[in-house]
């Protein structure tokens, strides 16, 4: 009985295939045409190559899409706009996002605070759409809200003051150096305390005259409840007797703490 390579042979006789042309006579028998073909593929075989090894390492190099929360955080102090709001949160969630909005806060430099003003407002609004525990509980701690124990008027106020003027609650001074004042309508029944405010604060009741103020003047109207978890609150910033605008924030009290879950502005100049 035949062996496997005898039956092989026999195959290969049979349909012609031991007679192969040496590399030599295909050579001499290529007109221009086989030619042509031959390069052409040997170029899309290299060009192949390139793109498969090059899109492998773009893949492996870390970007702002792919690499960690953590790098991601970094590279976003650096640059708050590299990825949109939604991205931001999305990538980021509640606990990293509350970091970067402190951190946010804290820089001064006129570059940043255009870049960070638009991101700050979106990643605010975006936070106080979700109604789940962990962005309710990010969003009391960013407006230094979240102790409970505390007169929920006490803590609306403060919330507002973090809302419109970031972590710090500090209105720059005008050109001649004077500082901002806060200035509180309230009810006789309100609670007075600290509402985090950097700078002068008068508290007064509804129709009762206000002290002259020359420099930068902030000023909150009484609370309105409209349920026990429901408040709005009127706000006005002048910057200048010229410059300023006036706001109306909604605040839900959600899990025990109040949050910002719309703000419209009522006039600007």
């Amino acid at each position: 009985m035949p062996n496997l390579s005898e039956l092989i042979q026999q195959l290969l006789e049979r349909w012609g295939l031991n007679e192969f042309p040496s590399w030599a006579r295909i050579l001499e028998a290529m007109d221009p045409v086989a030619w042509t073909l031959a390069i052409l593929l040997a170029g899309a075989v290299v060009l192949g190559l390139f793109f498969s090894l090059s899109t492998r390492r773009a893949f492996l190099t870390p970007d702002d899409t792919e690499s960690s929360p953590q790098m991601l955080l970094a590279r976003l102090k650096q640059d708050p706009t590299r990825l949109s709001p939604v991205a931001i949160l999305s990538r980021l969630g509640a606990e990293a996002t509350l970091e970067l909005l402190e951190y946010g806060d804290q820089i001064q430099t006129k570059e940043w605070r255009y870049q960070w003003s638009g991101v700050r407002e979106d990643l605010l609004r975006l936070l106080g759409q979700q109604n789940a525990f962990g962005p309710t509980y990010a969003l009391a701690r960013y407006y230094a809200s979240d102790d409970t124990q505390e007169p929920d008027t006490i803590r609306i106020r403060r919330t507002a003051l973090v809302h419109k003027l970031g972590r710090r609650c500090y209105l720059e001074p005008n050109a001649d150096g004077r500082p901002a004042q806060l200035r509180i309508r309230c009810h006789a029944a309100e609670v007075q305390g600290d509402v985090g405010f950097d700078g002068e604060i008068f508290w007064l009741m509804p129709d009762e005259p206000a002290p002259p103020s020359d420099g930068p003047l902030i000023e909150m109207d009484p609370i309105e409840f409209r349920s026990l978890s429901d408040a709005e609150l009127h706000l006005h910033i002048r910057r200048t007797p010229m410059v300023g605008g006036g706001f109306r924030l909604e605040l839900q009290k959600r899990n025990k703490m109040w949050v910002v879950v719309n703000e419209d502005v009522e006039w600007v100049s």
